[in-house]
């Protein structure tokens, strides 16, 4: 296994906004917490105040040379979200094209005639399959509608210990009915909350399950793909760059990167309360808060990472590198 030098971007100056719309879910996972399905913090109460906030977060990273922006939503279940559509209306108006993109993660239980109205707001759409309370004919039913339409469409099976053959049985009936696929077959962490671990698998095959189908992809319909739909790339130490799989850093255990130079100024994590923070791992600031109407625009330029393991995919994207190549990425 080679060791990572640094995480570059794979485009132009870019920033990622990882929001977590809102706290509700009509799921209840038990590797979920409490914290990501109560409904505490719907943000659906003053919806313009909501998307002037956002313009102004825009315009301030326009103003540095930012040219392209990801928009990541993820809730709870963000599809329930009421502010949705003006949100996604405003970024797509103040976003480059090509090379922005909206994404959004979600458990499917939305029917397939509200994809049919809405698939055309997102570039990506992970849709997350939990074995416990996914309905297999219609998470399926809105993969086959989805899969020649999107630039990135992926079923993330999350890989619940108690239903691991279960879910292995979903995969290859995604394999099966489906002529463009991706799947993640995604460990799951003791709970879905910040800063936790992931889950300890204790079984040998499932951890050999892993090992050999972290990821399958096939495509074999032609789809509309934005050529620069990669956001990050890894620079290994022999110089070779691919592409970064997120999943991979996980199930490779490439996941480390303390005491490296992390630019959190290139990641904003919106938080179900509102509250703006630099990097979905806690460890920037809080600048701002979005249902408030609140953004400061002095940030943190970087961060010496004092974490033990990344464990967020949206940082893993952002520019990284060990002490000895910092000055590559600053």
């Amino acid at each position: 296994m080679q060791n990572i030098k640094a995480i570059i971007p794979a485009k132009d100056k870019w920033v990622s906004i990882v929001w977590q719309v809102n706290d509700w879910c009509n799921f209840r996972c038990t590797y979920c917490s409490e914290w990501n399905w109560a409904g505490r913090n719907k943000n659906d109460e003053d919806i313009p105040l909501i998307v002037n906030t956002l313009e102004r977060i825009m315009i301030h990273y326009k103003a540095k040379g930012y040219k392209y922006f990801k928009l990541y939503l993820s809730g709870g279940e963000p599809t329930y979200w009421k502010a949705l559509v003006p949100v996604v209306g405003k970024f797509r108006e103040l976003a480059e094209w090509p090379g922005s993109c909206v994404g959004i993660n979600t458990n499917f239980s939305r029917p397939v005639s509200w994809w049919e109205e809405n698939h055309h707001l997102f570039e990506d759409v992970v849709g997350s399959y939990h074995a416990e309370w996914s309905k297999d004919d219609k998470y399926l039913a809105t993969y086959k509608f989805l899969q020649d339409k999107k630039n990135y469409l992926c079923s993330r099976i999350m890989m619940h210990h108690k239903h691991f053959e279960q879910c292995v049985d979903f995969g290859n009936r995604i394999k099966n009915e489906c002529d463009n696929y991706h799947i993640e077959y995604a460990p799951v962490y003791d709970e879905l909350r910040p800063s936790t671990d992931p889950y300890h698998y204790d079984q040998q095959w499932q951890m050999d399950f892993f090992k050999t189908n972290s990821t399958v992809r096939q495509q074999t319909i032609p789809i509309q793909k934005d050529p620069s739909y990669a956001w990050a790339k890894v620079w290994y130490e022999d110089d070779s760059i691919e592409a970064i799989d997120t999943n991979a850093i996980i199930t490779e255990g490439k996941n480390f990167f303390k005491g490296w130079l992390c630019n959190i100024h290139e990641s904003l994590h919106i938080h179900p309360n509102g509250n703006i923070q630099q990097a979905s791992c806690g460890v920037g600031p809080i600048v701002g808060n979005i249902v408030k109407g609140e953004f400061n625009t002095t940030m943190v330029e970087g961060v010496w990472c004092p974490k033990t393991h990344c464990h967020c995919a949206a940082d893993f994207n952002i520019s990284k590198a060990r002490p000895e190549y910092a000055e590559r990425i600053r």
